[in-house]
């Protein structure tokens, strides 16, 4: 029996971004953005839209204790 390598969740998501990057409609965005000099409104819309699907980060450490 051959061995083979099974898909990594990594490999297919960063072969899905790469797809997803490569759309016509997504060229045509960056272009669109590029050509009216809107980075940096882009780049804020962009900023706001992870803060909104990426899940919030955990704090580490322990917990201070409170005076009653």
């Amino acid at each position: 029996m051959a061995k083979t390598k099974a898909a990594t969740p990594d490999k297919e998501a960063s072969a899905g971004m790469k797809a997803f990057k490569s759309s016509s409609e997504i060229e045509s965005l960056y272009r669109f953005i590029h050509d009216n000099n809107l980075r940096a409104e882009a780049r804020t819309l962009i900023e706001f839209a992870l803060k909104k699907v990426a899940p919030a980060k955990k704090k580490r450490g322990r917990k201070k204790a409170t005076l009653h």
